[in-house]
């Protein structure tokens, strides 16, 4: 039987080594988004937030500073246990995005940051966020931008396409870039009743002191693209490598790689 894509993304972030490698060393991009993912949320001391896909915690524990009641909620349990043990003061659950085990309208606001491209149906993320959300309540969540912005990622498939195979046996599952795009985002949002939508593109950048340092690490720190570099030949993936470097390097700025992420924000309501 073949692995359904749920399984193959719970499977990987259930690793802890791809968990501690992406806290080490990919985290320090991702929570460059938190402050506008906060800002546009709108939060007030005293509200209460769902952080959905939560990771290792790191919008949950942004807003619980806020004075923000804060759960944190992943299908990983190797991610609840580094978020526990990173944020000792935050309450963090292992559930389902598209199943949240919550009754209506619990909640003032709901986070994803990153969340979306990992579930299988993300139309079911976000129908469970409207769900959950009070009346007035705000969805926010971060996502990669389009390929041609978000360098950083989409070389990666890039050089797959240009010297492998992209095709490696992997489960389908949703395009990865598809919720940085706001024309994408406002239909899926619209779909689920969400109103008002705000976006924001955030110019993350990936800072790395040797163009190996990010092949390195999307091959330790991600699932879906480690899986579909391990999945080529010897020949195949010495190309792909080589083709990364010169990409890479063409991003050197003072003895240092600046390799362009950037994350689109997106905020809407719940007015019923």
């Amino acid at each position: 039987m073949s692995t359904s894509f749920r399984d193959f993304e719970h499977a990987g972030w259930d690793d802890l080594g791809v968990v501690t490698s992406y806290h080490r060393h990919i985290s320090e991009l991702t929570t460059g988004c938190i402050a506008e993912l906060l800002r546009l949320a709108r939060l007030k001391p005293g509200e209460r937030a769902l952080d959905v896909a939560c990771g290792a915690g790191y919008v949950a524990a942004a807003a619980s500073k806020q004075g923000v009641e804060t759960t944190g909620l992943d299908f990983s349990a190797a991610q609840v246990q580094l978020a526990e043990q990173t944020y000792p003061g935050v309450r963090f659950i292992e559930g389902d995005a598209e199943a949240l085990p919550f009754p209506d309208r619990n909640f003032d606001v709901v986070f994803n940051a990153f969340g979306l491209p990992h579930v299988p149906h993300p139309d079911k993320v976000v129908a469970e966020a409207y769900r959950v959300l009070k009346p007035g309540g705000r969805f926010a969540y971060a996502s990669w931008c389009k390929p041609t912005k978000c360098v950083a990622f989409s070389m990666v498939y890039d050089a797959i396409r240009t010297c492998g195979a992209l095709d490696v046996g992997l489960p389908p599952g949703p395009n990865f870039f598809s919720y940085g795009d706001p024309k994408f985002a406002t239909e899926m949002l619209g779909q689920a009743g969400f109103v008002d939508m705000t976006t924001s593109e955030v110019p993350l950048v990936w800072r790395v002191s040797s163009p190996d340092e990010i092949i390195d690490t999307i091959l330790s720190s991600t699932v879906r693209a480690a899986a579909a570099l391990r999945g080529q030949s010897a020949e195949a993936l010495a190309a792909i490598k080589h083709y990364l470097r010169e990409r890479i390097a063409s991003f050197e700025k003072g003895g240092s790689y600046e390799v362009p992420a950037p994350a689109l924000v997106v905020v809407a309501c719940k007015l019923q």
